[in-house]
């Protein structure tokens, strides 16, 4: 029996790692896993297993030294095999602080693996596919002698044997000299489970020079299976090999999958592992005859009731697989009432699969999707990362069935990246990036194909257009999403550019006072613009009298493009100007939530899309106007402010008094793609509905970067490096009257601060709003990987939790930004902290760590300074005192110059606390300083957080 397991374990020796049991579903780098199947099930038996960074590494080949440690897994348990230790070295190249030190010992003392004759093991050494499949016929019970398993051709008899009973199903890129991937070995051991131990029939003993060796007959046999095991695999009367050594996994054979295609299910301890569709055995990228599925499939009798099923869902009729039956799968009926044939064509996968015991036909269709991803969520502690998506509608008007809440667990993805779906039974089953080419549109044939420069590209069934086909404009530029089989699934043109966009307040021709043509808009970023129009635009637009209020039914939404003379020409866009009723909870827009909903319908969570609500994305531009009719103001007395996405839209909500709004919102928007909105207008009256929020984005400014002030043709700025939100930026532009709240303020800031709400003109930040959820403190402790002390050493700590998402950062006296974690927190009282709450916890935080002496004490830290006072300057000493000093510790004291809002270091200098007393004063020698308050400039002594300013 030792020797029996022995085989048995060095045919699965070239797998894998760690003892963690992990299902596939847990592995980081799922998606690049080819044999999903096999890997899930081996991996959950304990066979092959992950690494500790939670990815699978399915392409690395496997070394000799982990095939050591999975054989001690198998023999003795991973609990037991993991206490293994080597009290010598067991090769010359293998010392005993080898990993797989205790492994490799015990298996050479079984003699389960052998060395080479030069002493060595060579752990990281490779096998190859012939010499792993001459292992698992061996564990199957096959003799190598018998079979002609040795030899010069031994590789011959091997691979014959190996292929004969489906030991390399599933590779059908086998080649037995090449070393054997990690998956690869996994599939392999995977057929191994499935297949029909053997034994033979007679054995002799023969004596060779001494030693006793057992020949075995000259014919194998299947062995019978007459114990309860039988069924757990195959019901066959046969010993499969997981029959006997894996009595706790289960295969059900006769199950179907989400999509509705013949599948198997496995379950291990009771649990199950996954169910996985079956190999077709006809595979079409497209609509194809009933016919041709019966010849394909070599059928010799038809089946005149095949079920059909697309996207999981079985259709009504039935299909009759028959010699010559030129009807198409796309032309069965989908539904009886209504009356609607299956979504089959370009790119749909349809599979066909024959029972060959009962002659049954299984027809499958699986529709491509295409979407922008609408949401990228991280990893917690407590759920795996996700996306959600946004559907771009399909010209044909077919959708997948998505919701705005389906979540689908996966790595990787970009907020708005073009990915292809597949949706069944009311969940996304796989997202993929599309893949796209670029050129400018040459020829276009309606519901066909499009030609970009001399490449034709047909259309997949699902295909969808950015602002619908009939906008598809010749030499224009444009960018083709491919689905997997070359299909263009999505177009859209290159050159979009928001700022483009407009709402037409009014228009003026040139035979009236202006005597020029004009139009009135309010432009993508909120501002009030009247340009001169490359024409008379009054007879084109229908209504524009007078200024029309958003929401108007004649309103419209213009593309604005300037001509080479200064004048602009507009271009009118299917303008969308729902009716918003006046009663109370008819319209519902929130922050971070993608659906818009226009009607009471709609906020009670029903309706049509289009209708009843619409839909936002990360790239949605919603303007704005507020005016307060409480206070004598009308639409026209409107304030306007454009948010970038739905994480950035302000909450608009009915005030919730019980009764009607006296002015109904006005509302026009735009979708480019038919099924999310490009842009959004807004009119709100603030008498009736609450506006909150909006532009949650956080931006943090390091002031020690800032730079000196930058003049350019069209604006003064500072550039400052800045986390915006959750990402490092450098180079910042910050206008040099930047507007805060609404009210001017110098762009030079003079301390570590965090904004929100960024308006921007040509890139340069122009506005921000204070975040009232924030704040700045001196000092921080960590406590735990979850919670922090903020204040700590100053006398007044505070304890919060960290949020699973939070972001870190750290910033040095340079001003340099890096990306951290709580676990690289150290314990400061002089650290200055910028914070931001959500919901209790900090979702971010900025630390400024300061380098010098910081020493710490069991008794609690150091004291912190609480003010700067008495600084006067009389050269070449500038004098001051320190106020909350502690006895004997160093403080830093930095010397700085401030002239038209740029900061210059002018150098540091230690004061230690004096003793017996918690206020220090400090003679520094400075040299002389130059007199610079006539041209608005003061000198600053900053420590421990505290500044104070002079004069020379």
């Amino acid at each position: 029996m030792k020797k029996f397991l022995s085989l048995v374990l060095a045919l699965v020796m070239t797998m894998s790692l760690v003892t963690v049991s992990a299902g596939a579903k847990d592995f980081s780098d799922d998606d690049s896993i080819t044999y999903q199947e096999a890997v899930d099930v081996i991996s959950e038996i304990g066979v092959v297993d992950g690494y500790t960074g939670g990815d699978f590494k399915p392409t690395d080949v496997l070394t000799r030294g982990a095939a050591a440690k999975i054989i001690c897994n198998l023999i003795l348990g991973p609990t037991t095999a993991s206490a293994l230790s080597a009290s010598s070295a067991p090769f010359k190249d293998v010392p005993v602080s080898n990993t797989f030190a205790g492994y490799i010992t015990y298996c050479a003392q079984e003699k389960i693996i052998n060395g080479y004759p030069d002493g060595t093991f060579r752990p990281t050494g490779t096998l190859t596919g012939n010499a792993f499949m001459k292992m698992l016929l061996g564990a199957l019970g096959y003799d190598s002698a018998v079979e002609s398993y040795t030899g010069p051709n031994w590789s011959v008899a091997v691979i014959k044997q190996a292929a004969g009973i489906g030991l390399d199903d599933g590779n059908d890129e086998f080649v037995g000299s090449k070393a054997v991937t990690r998956e690869e070995a996994a599939l392999y051991a995977f057929n191994m489970l499935q297949a029909t131990m053997v034994e033979y029939d007679a054995k002799t003993s023969v004596d060779i020079n001494g030693a006793t060796v057992t020949i075995a007959g000259d014919k194998a046999k299947e062995i019978e299976n007459t114990s309860r095991t039988d069924g757990y695999i195959d019901d066959d009367n046969k010993m499969q090999f997981a029959e006997r050594y894996f009595t706790d996994l289960r295969l059900t054979t006769d199950t179907t999958d989400d999509f509705g295609r013949p599948a198997n299910t496995w379950r291990f301890k009771g649990v199950e592992v996954g169910t996985f569709a079956k190999t077709a055995d006809a595979t079409y990228t497209a609509d194809v005859k009933l016919g041709q599925i019966y010849s394909d499939l070599g059928m010799s009798d038809k089946d005149e009731a095949a079920p059909v099923f697309v996207d999981g869902v079985e259709a009504s009729e039935s299909a009759k697989v028959s010699k010559g039956n030129d009807l198409k799968v796309s032309e069965l009926k989908f539904t009886n009432s209504p009356v609607a044939k299956c979504n089959v064509g370009n790119g749909t996968l349809v599979e066909a699969y024959l029972d060959e015991d009962t002659n049954d036909v299984t027809i499958v269709a699986i529709n491509t999707y295409v979407a922008e991803v609408n949401k990228v969520v991280a990893k917690t502690n407590s759920k795996d990362a996700y996306i959600t998506l946004s559907e771009l509608a399909a010209e044909n008007g077919a959708t997948s069935g998505l919701r705005a809440n389906d979540e689908f667990e996966t790595t990787g993805f970009e907020n708005d990246q073009i990915v292809l779906f597949t949706y069944a039974n009311n969940e996304i089953q796989s997202v993929k990036a599309a893949e796209s080419a670029e050129g400018t549109l040459t020829r276009k044939v309606s519901g066909k194909s499009i030609n970009l420069g001399e490449t034709k590209y047909d259309f997949s069934k699902m295909y969808s257009v950015d602002g619908g086909e009939s906008s598809l404009g010749i030499d224009s530029e444009y960018v083709v999403y491919l689905d997997a089989n070359g299909y263009a699934i999505y177009v859209e043109e290159t050159e979009y550019n928001i700022a483009d966009y407009a709402y037409l307040r009014a228009l003026q021709g040139s035979s009236v006072a202006f005597a020029s043509d004009k139009a009135a808009l309010i432009t993508y970023d909120g501002k009030m613009k009247t340009v001169d129009t490359k024409e008379d635009y009054t007879n084109d637009f229908a209504g524009y009298g007078s200024e029309l209020q958003i929401g108007n039914a004649n309103s419209e939404i213009v593309l604005v493009k300037e001509t080479s003379n200064g004048e602009y020409r507009l271009k009118d866009l299917d303008t969308k100007n729902p009716s918003i009723a006046k009663a109370e909870d008819s319209f519902e827009l929130r922050n971070g939530v993608a659906r818009i909903n226009l009607t009471a319908t709609g906020v009670a969570g029903h309706g049509t899309q289009g209708t009843d609500y619409i839909y936002a994305d990360s790239k949605t531009v919603f303007v704005v106007g507020t005016y307060d009719s409480g206070a004598s103001e009308d639409w026209k007395d409107a304030t306007y402010r454009a948010y970038t996405g739905i994480n950035n839209a302000p909450t608009i909500v009915d005030d919730n008094d019980s009764s009607a709004a006296t002015n109904a919102i006005g509302m026009s928007y735009y979708c480019r793609n038919n099924g999310v909105a490009t842009i959004v207008y807004l009119s709100v009256d603030e008498a009736d509905y609450k506006v909150t929020g909006g532009n949650n984005d956080v931006i943090f400014f390091a002031f020690e970067s800032g730079s000196k002030k930058i003049e350019d043709s069209d604006n003064e700025y500072y550039t400052y490096n800045a986390v915006v939100d959750g990402k490092i930026v450098e180079g910042v532009k910050v206008d040099a009257s930047v507007k805060i709240n609404n009210r001017t303020s110098n762009g030079s800031f003079s301390s570590n601060v965090v904004f929100t709400g960024a308006d921007y003109d040509d890139g340069v930040i122009t506005g921000l709003d204070s975040l009232s959820n924030s704040g700045t403190v001196t000092g921080i402790n960590k406590v735990n990987n979850e919670n922090v002390v903020l204040g700590y050493g100053n006398g007044s700590e505070s304890t919060y939790v960290v949020a699973d998402d939070a972001k870190i950062f750290f910033i040095d006296d340079d001003g340099t930004i890096t990306e951290g974690a709580v676990s690289n927190i150290r314990r400061s009282d002089e650290d200055v902290v910028t914070y931001v709450l959500e919901d209790g916890q900090i979702s971010y935080l900025f630390v400024q760590q300061y380098f010098e002496d910081n020493d710490q004490s069991s008794s609690g830290g150091r004291q912190e300074l609480t003010s700067i006072t008495g600084v006067t300057y009389s050269a070449p000493n500038l004098t001051l005192t320190l106020n909350g000093t502690n006895a004997g510790q160093n403080y830093k004291v930095t010397l700085k110059m401030i002239v038209a809002g740029v900061t210059t270091e002018l150098g540091t200098y230690t004061v230690t606390g004096a003793t017996g007393a918690t206020s220090t004063t400090a003679v520094l020698s400075v040299g002389t300083l130059a007199s610079i308050a006539a041209s608005g400039g003061i000198y600053m002594v900053s420590c421990g957080g505290q500044n104070a300013t002079f004069t020379a």
